[in-house]
């Protein structure tokens, strides 16, 4: 019943993002288009720009955790395969804004799950300093770069995106992806 329950929010906020700009949307309304009362929605999240955030945690979980998701070329292909299609939802979701817009959020979480990826295979150390700043960068970078090619900025395919976006991405963080086979790739250095 729970999970039944935040499925229920997140598919309406998707609903109502899919045609409202984010501003427009309001917790009392995705409660509404839930059919759960507004306690209920608050019972699962804090506000809408939480439900924005856990949609895109929720689709780069299960993207990374896909056996055909091997490195993060893959990752960056499903990614902007999935903006080919979700193009609407996502210029809504990148009108945000403020430090818990959509943006910055992508953000965040990609540096957290390449912390995460780079600890699994380093047996528990993280970046060095050096990566750590190389992280940021990129992240936010990636931030951006989303955000233009959704908007139409970049009249380039996901297949080349994702090419574009794994070219520039700092070496010494792209072999550390644990492949479905239990292994890290190897470095290519």
């Amino acid at each position: 019943m729970v999970e039944r329950t935040k499925k229920d929010i997140v598919n309406a906020f998707n609903r109502l993002i899919a045609k409202t700009d984010f501003d427009q949307i309001t917790a009392k309304l995705i409660a509404q288009e839930a059919g759960i009362s507004k306690a209920t929605f608050y019972r699962y999240f804090k506000d809408k720009y939480e439900v924005m955030n856990y949609n895109y945690k929720d689709l780069l979980d299960r993207y990374v955790n896909l056996e055909s998701c091997n490195n993060y070329r893959d990752l960056f292909y499903n990614l902007f395969y999935t903006a080919r299609k979700e193009w609407r939802y996502l210029r809504y979701a990148f009108n945000s804004t403020g430090v818990n817009s959509f943006q910055n959020y992508i953000f965040e979480y990609s540096k957290e799950m390449a912390e995460r990826i780079t600890k699994e295979n380093r047996n528990g150390s993280g970046f060095t300093p050096e990566e750590e700043l190389q992280c940021d960068v990129f992240c936010n970078g990636i931030s951006y770069m989303y955000k233009n090619w959704i908007f139409g900025k970049y009249p380039i395919t996901a297949d080349e995106a994702a090419d574009s976006l794994y070219a520039i991405m700092p070496e010494t963080l792209k072999y550390y992806w644990f492949t479905n086979k239990g292994t890290v790739a190897e470095n290519p250095s």
